[in-house]
Parts: structure tokens; C-alpha cells; sequence
């Protein structure tokens, strides 16, 4: 008997589960459109449990149900396709953004965006590819924008200030140089100078005691976003140099990083810094670029 009872006990619990799992497919199918890749995990997962359970007219229902609706529901997901980019442009535009590109690539400002209509998620980079930021990212408008906003927010309301950076970057650049028994005005790589950078931004109470919550954290998408609000400010900014890395440096994040140019996610990889002499020794003035 006790056998039995045990296995009726696991069976009344595989019921419960699936029971539970048709009555949330129930409630998300209200609004299918925007949750087709959760109905469809959710006919997997009914699916699934389906199978555990012995044979008979109850499963061969529940199995021509789910023949039924992953019918549904695949014709919900090709909706869906077309409906996505123009809902997620209404969101953006709302919030001052724009949208271009063309799926499964979309570019927002300094981010792209690489969807995957196969698996239901999505991709975020700072820049074309350069930085993935977040990966699996739910194939919604809304967890999209959230994500979006929050690394946005990262880059805008780091403090800048373009003549307090220039000094900043200026001293680290002498600072390296002195490391590495250089010249002044000759090349240095860009990643070094920012470690140096970095490290000068830290607070007093950081060296008194370095621990993890002294410590303010300069990730690279805001190094590099730092940079280009450098390029673009009237400062003055003469004598910066930065060196355009060759092609094999692009991929060695040790040896180059990429930069914006402007808000539309165009950039450029440096190498190098330098910067000229000035006659009185102070950080210098005007920003260039050169290659190599």
C-alpha cells in the first residue's frame, strides 16, 4: 500500500505543477505579443512535465493542447518580430532617443543592440560591438529601455569637467613617463596613462585604507566616454596628441581603446598619448589626433 500512496502523492504533485504552470500561461496570454517568448517557456515546461506522468486520455489532452498552442504561439512570435522595433522606437523617442539600424542589429546613441529572435533575448554593447555591457537581456521593450537607461546614466552623470581632466590626464602622462624613463613628449600607451588617471582620482581616504568601498570605480566604458566628452568640449586643450592604434592593437584591450566620435556611435581605437611642451609647463592647450 505504502508504494501506492507514494506514488500517487508524486503524481498529485506533477498535477499541482501543471496545473499551476496552465493558469500563469492563462494570465501572460492576456497580452501575448509581448510576452511570446515567455508562453512559449512555459509550453516547454508543461511540456516537460507532461512527460513524467503515465500515459492516458488526460495527457493525450493536455498534449493536443500544447500542439494547439505552440501553433498559436508561433504565430504570435512572427507578430511580434514586426511589432517589436516599432514599439521599442516609441519608448526611445519618448526618452529623447532615436533608433537606426536594421534587425538583429539596432544602434541607440553610443549602444548597439543585437536582438535574438530565435532564442527571445537581447544584447547590449557601448559602441558597435566594442563592449558588451549586458548579455540575455529579456526580448522586451521595457526590460530593454531599463537596461539602456542604466548604462546611460553610468556615462552622464560621471562628473566631467574638461580642464580638471586634461591637468588630470597630463600629470599621468608624466607620471608614466617618469615609470619608463622617457622623454617627454614622446608616445605612451593610452591604457597605461589611464591606469594612472585612475589612480589619481582616488580619495585620500582610498590610500589610507585601500579597501573595495574606498575605491572609486572608473569602468572602461566611462574612461572612454570621459575621453570623448574631452574631444568634444572648447577647453583649452592644445597639445594632447592621441595616436590612432593600428589593426592588430584594436584587439588587445591592453593596447588600445575605442572612443566615440559622436552621439551616433561612431568612434576610433587609440593607442598612444602625447603631449607637446609648453612654456610654462602647465597642462597644454587644443586637442589633436594623429595616426600611427
Amino acid at each position: 500500500m505504502k508504494e501506492i500512496v507514494d506514488e500517487l502523492k508524486i503524481f498529485k504533485k506533477q498535477l499541482a505543477k501543471i496545473l499551476k504552470l496552465m493558469n500563469t500561461y492563462a494570465k501572460i496570454k492576456e497580452n501575448p505579443i509581448d510576452n511570446a517568448y515567455i508562453l512559449e517557456k512555459t509550453l516547454g515546461d508543461i511540456e516537460r512535465t507532461t512527460t513524467t506522468l503515465p500515459k492516458s486520455e488526460l495527457t493525450q489532452s493536455i498534449t493536443a493542447w500544447l500542439k494547439q498552442e505552440k501553433e498559436a504561439v508561433a504565430k504570435v512570435k512572427e507578430e511580434f518580430r514586426f511589432t517589436f522595433g516599432k514599439e521599442l522606437k516609441k519608448l526611445l523617442e519618448k526618452d529623447g532617443k532615436q533608433l537606426r539600424g536594421q534587425y538583429p542589429l539596432l544602434r541607440i546613441g553610443v549602444f548597439t543592440l543585437k536582438l535574438d529572435f530565435e532564442f527571445g533575448n537581447a544584447t547590449l554593447f557601448f559602441g558597435p560591438e566594442i563592449e558588451k555591457l549586458k548579455s540575455n537581456i529579456q526580448l522586451q521593450t521595457n526590460a530593454i529601455c531599463r537596461e539602456l537607461k542604466k548604462f546611460d546614466d553610468m556615462l552622464q552623470k560621471k562628473q566631467f569637467n574638461a580642464e580638471d581632466m586634461l591637468t588630470n590626464l597630463h600629470q599621468s602622462y608624466k607620471r608614466r613617463l617618469s615609470l619608463t624613463n622617457k622623454a617627454f613628449g614622446e608616445k605612451i600607451l593610452i591604457t597605461e596613462v589611464l591606469e594612472e588617471f585612475v589612480i589619481l582620482k582616488q580619495s585620500k581616504k582610498f590610500f589610507i585604507d585601500p579597501k573595495r568601498e574606498n575605491y572609486q570605480e572608473y569602468p572602461r566604458i566611462i574612461l572612454s566616454y570621459l575621453l570623448y566628452r574631452l574631444k568634444k568640449s572648447h577647453a583649452d586643450q592644445q597639445g594632447m596628441r592621441l595616436h590612432v592604434a593600428t589593426f592588430d592593437a584594436t584587439v588587445d584591450k591592453l593596447r588600445a581603446i575605442w572612443v566615440p566620435e559622436n552621439e551616433e556611435g561612431e568612434g576610433t581605437y587609440y593607442s598612444y598619448i602625447s603631449f607637446e611642451k609648453t612654456d610654462k609647463g602647465k597642462a597644454p592647450a587644443g586637442f589633436a589626433k594623429e595616426n600611427g
